[in-house]
């Protein structure tokens, strides 16, 4: 539905439009060749703007008042007569729906048209062959004004036509300069007004050959109308000087245009013109007038088709990546399904301890020649007492003599049968339940996995599955100022995902690559802050650099440690990782003990923590797996986690934390957040629930982990928070060792564990 605004600008746009081809036709009407106005180039140039709808009464009003004021003569009245009745027959026809808007209509109404002409021109050998002329001319001018107007239309982009739409284009642009360098307001000259402004444009839309042609075709057409080759000339040069002094500032284009219109006409002897120069002067101030981003939205029109092949390419290979990832998501989450399904689980205590009493009695006592007088003597009493025996020997694993009821070792012929059968059944059972377990525990932890990989597919679908556009109004900005500085760029590449984040790709001469120069020329040109992400050896000495939006914040950190006194190998690991994407984590995992197995422990704890977020994984499902995989050994593998990701996009901090010691979050003011810790260490039970503590980041944030060596030493002697809160230290690396120090310190100069201090400073990129 189109607004009130846009309804406005369509009616400004007509008004503007009607108000260009009066000047044209008045133009065009007054010259002569061969004896003969150029009246017939009026008409194609009228009849043209039927196929865009516009009105042919109007179109006839505005024909026969440009004849008018052009050659107020009978001759020519009566030729405006013929060509306004011609228009209005045809509008009326439209409207009567007897006709279409078809292009060879339009040309049998334009030929028409020309009758009365033909009627009043005819004369002598020179003035019929100047009438031929111009009516040949004339239909030409038609005819690629309908073809040049109809390809706009239809594809509304001038690199998509092919070269003779462009010719057509090309002929238009040439009577249009010729009519316009024949109007004159006071002493400024249309045709240098618009020559100007043209010229200014297409430096910043067009490639500089293209620029040089359609000057060139400007300085012909004003050549003919004056007779003066000197104008081809002349507006070449100027525009090689519009392009030689293009940049940002655009006023140094319109200055070097304006003064090179007096320098050249002087240079070839044509001496000073008030007239033009003023004309010149008035183009550039229309397009110092005009908003760059007026402009840029122009490029549309001049877009080269290489550049959208290229977007069509990526957007088709998109398609096909995300339809590709969406359906290998659901096959991994039918897998996920499949592998829970496939969890057997063992019988509840109580139905076990059934099940074992029953195969007990049916295996031993039932084949005893006593059963049916024990049972019909005894009845409940060796009952409960075989169901005693069962609850011990379950409790315990086993059962020993001691542990038989009275009842039984006193009436009871077989209790070492009894014994020894039940012992070996929860042997059994135990070991049965013990694989059981073990099986589910992999299925689990296999439909962990598939679920994560399936929700990671679903997540790159919907990073790939982003509308990026192509901006090339950068790309010679950018090659322009970093050949300055000394860089030299091949090839440059803008793309944008959105306003936020635009992304820029570099091929680069590798011997004149400087990281600091191209980061800080292109966040200049772009106007948001970029760094370089790769850079990536190319072919014949090249490099290609891709540079991304650079992050909120950036970090620095300090890490310190020491191993308990007399052991060589110390039971913590830590890692500070940077993931991408503006993501950082930040852990230490503290293994049970010390020396080398707590190191085994904790540093495989540290490389599956550090993989799996590689890979792409979330939280739970990194912290789930990572204590499957532990709690699946024979052995105790217990490890703390404590573990920060850090994501300088979204400005936060996730705090995730089993087992390990209480974390510290000083502000820039001095206040210290303590971050609890909640559960246990991974490997102690299989399943967990971890607990995400989010905080928002703050500039100058310092961020403080530490091992249980560390608190346990500072424990009832001092408070840790109180001793970083009152710390003036803002370097990470100096205020971990201080810590560090402080706790050995505390502890009479003696490491009573492990002991490791990481600190992190969180500082905004500029």
């Amino acid at each position: 539905m189109i607004t009130k605004r846009q309804k406005i600008n369509l009616i400004l746009i007509k008004v503007l439009t009607y108000l260009i081809l009066f000047v044209l036709c008045y133009g065009i009407s007054g010259v002569k060749i061969f004896g003969n106005n150029l009246m017939p180039f009026a008409v194609g140039i009228i009849f043209a703007y039927l196929i865009f709808k516009f009105n042919g009464y109007i179109l006839s009003l505005i024909y026969f008042v440009t004849i008018l004021l052009s050659q107020a003569n009978l001759n020519t009245v009566f030729v405006g007569i013929n060509v306004s009745c011609v228009l209005c027959l045809f509008q009326f026809l439209l409207d009567k729906q007897k006709i279409q808007r078809k292009t060879w209509i339009i040309f049998v109404f334009a030929i028409f048209s020309q009758i009365a002409y033909i009627i009043v021109n005819l004369g002598g050998t020179k003035e019929n062959l100047g009438l031929f002329v111009s009516i040949v001319l004339s239909l030409f001018f038609l005819y690629s004004s309908l073809s040049f107007f109809d390809a706009i239309s239809t594809r509304k982009n001038i690199a998509r036509l092919n070269l003779d739409e462009k010719i057509c284009g090309s002929v238009i642009l040439l009577m249009f300069m010729y009519g316009m360098s024949a109007t004159n307001i006071w002493i400024i000259n249309l045709g240098f007004v618009f020559a100007g402004l043209m010229i200014l444009i297409s430096t910043y839309l067009m490639s500089a050959e293209k620029q040089i042609v359609l000057s060139s075709i400007i300085g012909i057409a004003i050549a003919l109308q004056t007779w003066n080759q000197m104008y081809i000339s002349l507006f070449v040069v100027l525009a090689i000087l519009s392009i030689s002094f293009k940049c940002n500032f655009k006023y140094l284009s319109i200055i070097s245009m304006t003064l090179g219109g007096v320098l050249v006409p002087l240079f070839f002897g044509n001496g000073f013109s008030l007239g033009e120069f003023l004309s010149l002067l008035a183009g550039g101030v229309i397009f110092a007038i005009i908003p760059m981003s007026a402009i840029s939205n122009m490029s549309n029109v001049f877009v080269n088709n290489n550049l959208i092949t290229v977007k069509n390419i990526i957007d088709n290979s998109k398609k096909q990546i995300v339809k590709r990832t969406q359906e290998l998501s659901k096959v991994f989450d039918e897998m996920d399904a499949v592998y829970r399904k496939m969890v057997r689980g063992t019988l509840p205590d109580d139905k076990a301890k059934i099940m074992i009493k029953e195969e007990l009695v049916l295996g031993t006592c039932a084949k005893c020649k006593n059963f049916d007088y024990c049972y019909r003597t005894g009845g409940n009493f060796i009952d409960n007492s075989i169901d005693t025996c069962v609850s011990i020997a379950y409790e315990k694993g086993k059962i020993l003599l001691i542990d038989v009821p009275q009842h039984l070792t006193s009436n009871c012929i077989n209790v070492n049968s009894i014994i020894t059968v039940l012992n070996n059944m929860i042997s059994s059972y135990k070991e049965y339940t013990g694989v059981i377990n073990n099986l589910d525990s992999s299925r689990l932890l296999i439909a962990n996995q598939l679920s994560g990989v399936s929700k990671l597919m679903q997540t790159l679908s919907r990073e790939v599955d982003v509308n990026i556009n192509i901006d090339t109004k950068f790309d010679t900005a950018i090659r322009e100022e970093l050949g300055y500085k000394g860089v030299i760029v091949l090839n440059s590449f803008v793309y944008e995902k959105d306003i936020q984040n635009r992304f820029v790709g570099l091929l680069v001469s590798t011997d004149t690559i400087n990281k600091i120069v191209i980061e800080k020329v292109v966040s200049k040109i772009m106007k948001t802050s970029l760094m370089i992400d790769t850079i990536e050896q190319s072919c014949n000495g090249t490099s290609v650099i891709n540079m991304i939006p650079k992050p909120n914040y950036d970090i620095a950190y300090g890490l310190s440690s020491a191993n308990k006194t007399g052991k060589i190998v110390s039971g913590d690991s830590n890692s500070i990782l940077k993931l991408g994407n503006g993501k950082f984590m930040i852990s230490i995992c503290d293994g049970m003990g010390s020396g080398k197995n707590a190191h085994s422990i904790s540093s495989l704890t540290i490389s599956l923590i550090e993989n799996f977020y590689k890979a792409g994984f979330d939280n739970v499902t990194i912290i789930n797996s990572v204590n499957k995989l532990l709690s699946l050994t024979e052995e105790e593998n217990f490890s703390t986690i404590d573990l920060c990701i850090i994501d300088a996009n979204k400005n936060t901090y996730d705090f995730i934390k089993l087992g390990a010691t209480s974390g510290y979050l000083k502000r820039d003011k001095g206040d210290v957040e303590v971050i609890t810790s909640s559960g246990l260490p991974v490997g102690v039970l299989e399943e967990i629930h971890p607990h995400i503590t989010r905080k928002l980041i703050s500039p100058f944030d310092m961020l403080v982990f530490v091992s249980d060596g560390v608190t346990d030493s500072f424990e009832d002697k001092l408070d840790i928070s109180d001793y970083i809160a009152h710390s003036d230290t803002i370097n990470p690396v100096t205020l971990s060792q201080q810590i560090l120090d402080k706790a050995i310190s505390l502890n009479g100069g003696v490491a009573c564990d492990d002991m490791t201090v990481v600190c992190v400073r969180v500082f905004k990129n500029v």
